[in-house]
């Protein structure tokens, strides 16, 4: 018995000794999530006050270098995504169409992007070239286009790193739908995303994936309520919403990054994963971004560096010219009035015959700060190839555009010629108390003349009302009256006024 005893004592002793070294074998797997989002084709350097008022940020070359150095620190288990909106925003980008933007990614070797909603921007036969020339897949898996995925798109990709699969499902923004220009879309379906993405987890369970990660261009409130509703994901990686995320935020179990916008950060999560069952043990928990300087003493990567200058010497000449001056910064507000906006719908009134000028203020893309404004500064912060559009509303039309600018669903419209006063404490559709045309009150029946976008013209950003818009002509380019605004008026010093007065 005694013997027996000893047998007993001495096997488990054996196992719990066999099982300690089992276990400090099994390490778990490291993985790097490289990301960006909403780059916009921000190539070079530029300045943005909140972060610094003297050094740069941003720029592909400096981009490169970060990717690289932590790529270095992983080599086998680092995968480099993009959310959407890669191309569309800078003269470097927009002249050449994308080009530059697309060479620099295929260098990086990036590993997947999901479309975002600015993919769009030059029409479906421009994304297809896009993706002709890439050398990496184009995600979205809730796009449709006759009951099929966009040609030459993927809904996921499963890819394995350091024997760990790992499944890349992309989703895009449904505001798609009304945010591009209707005919670039029109034949496209742009389904809820709790709706596809369920079953295609299944999927790439089936097939293997121990890692599930969705690279959205959704927004980071629609990211959180995916978590929320959708269970089996592991990461998502986020963009639209051009969203700060400093610290990753859980929901649910979820992950969820973004890397703000313009290529001002790159973001950097680490993960650890148990190889056995592909669950994620521990993951970086602050500063996972990594701001992109651009100062002198920042290290850029030679070869896109170079890549960049070749193409920034064919655009140097006629973007460097100064074609004005202002003598206060001009400063965005997507919400409310600003002093960009007023002098943005002041120039559009000064080129037509209209009493009533409309403008997004999503297609104001970036702030000018005070001093000389060069062509690139004025294509930078209009970089749509917007033109004028003339036409007859009633008031009653007009009044409708201003209840949906109160809804603020996508920005407040900037406006001349127009004074508009908001209750916001008011029920949606009763919000807008009073309208004055040259102090005198809207007349709903009347006919009144309105210059606007040819975006808003076509019923963008929900804005159905101009759809019904009579005796329709066309102007010229947005950013050309803008350009001849500032050569007759410059200095200019534009002020906020009270042309859209809000009571919260």
């Amino acid at each position: 018995m005694r013997d027996f005893k000893k047998l007993l004592l001495l096997t488990i002793l054996i196992i719990l000794f066999s099982s300690l070294i089992f276990a400090q074998e099994i390490k778990p797997i490291e993985i790097k999530i490289l990301h960006i989002n909403d780059f916009h084709g921000r190539l070079q350097p530029y300045i943005v006050k909140s972060i610094s008022e003297n050094i740069p940020v941003s720029g592909g070359a400096y981009l490169a270098y970060l990717i690289n150095e932590e790529r270095s620190k992983n080599p086998d288990g680092t995968i480099l995504l993009s959310a959407g909106d890669m191309f569309q925003g800078t003269p470097i980008s927009n002249i050449f169409k994308g080009e530059p933007v697309i060479k620099m990614m295929n260098y990086l070797k990036f590993d997947a992007m999901t479309i975002g909603n600015h993919e769009f921007d030059w029409g479906q036969e421009q994304l297809q070239a896009w993706i002709k020339s890439s050398n990496f897949p184009y995600l979205a898996a809730n796009i449709l286009k006759d009951k099929n995925y966009l040609p030459n798109v993927k809904p996921y990709i499963i890819l394995e790193r350091k024997g760990i699969k790992i499944a890349i499902i992309g989703l895009t923004t449904q505001e798609t739908a009304y945010i591009v220009k209707p005919d670039y879309v029109k034949d496209l379906t742009f389904v809820e995303p709790e709706k596809v993405l369920p079953n295609l987890i299944k999927e790439v369970k089936d097939q293997g994936a121990q890692l599930i990660i969705v690279l959205s261009h959704l927004g980071y409130d629609a990211d959180k309520k995916l978590a929320e509703n959708v269970q089996g994901i592991d990461v998502i990686v986020g963009g639209h919403s051009h969203t700060v995320v400093t610290k990753p935020v859980i929901v649910r179990g979820t992950i969820i990054v973004q890397a703000g916008y313009n290529g001002i950060y790159l973001g950097v999560l680490d993960l650890k994963i148990q190889p056995e069952t592909g669950i994620v043990l521990d993951f970086t928990k602050e500063n996972i971004l990594k701001t992109v300087f651009a100062g002198p003493e920042n290290k850029q990567d030679p070869e896109v560096a170079s890549l960049i200058e070749t193409y920034a010497s064919q655009l140097k000449e006629e973007f460097s010219k100064v074609v004005g001056e202002t003598l206060v910064d001009l400063v965005r507000n997507y919400n409310e009035e600003s002093n960009v906006g007023n002098v943005i719908c002041d120039a559009m009134l000064e080129a037509s015959k209209a009493q009533i000028a409309f403008q997004n203020s999503g297609g104001i893309r970036m702030d000018i700060p005070k001093g000389k404004i060069t062509m690139e500064q004025v294509y930078s912060m209009l970089p749509f190839d917007n033109v004028l559009v003339e036409m007859d509303l009633t008031g009653k039309d007009i009044l409708d555009l201003l209840e949906q600018s109160a809804t603020l669903e996508k920005g407040i419209l900037q406006v001349a010629g127009i004074k508009v006063k908001y209750d916001m404490r008011r029920p949606v559709g009763s919000r807008v108390i009073e309208v004055l045309i040259k102090d005198e009150p809207l007349d709903p029946n009347k006919v009144y003349r309105v210059v606007t976008n040819d975006f808003l013209a076509a019923g963008g950003d929900k804005f159905t009302a101009f759809t019904r818009g009579k005796n329709i002509t066309y102007g010229d380019m947005l950013r050309d009256v803008f350009v001849e605004y500032l050569k007759k008026h410059s200095p200019i010093s534009p002020k906020v006024e009270g042309r859209s007065i809000i009571i919260k």
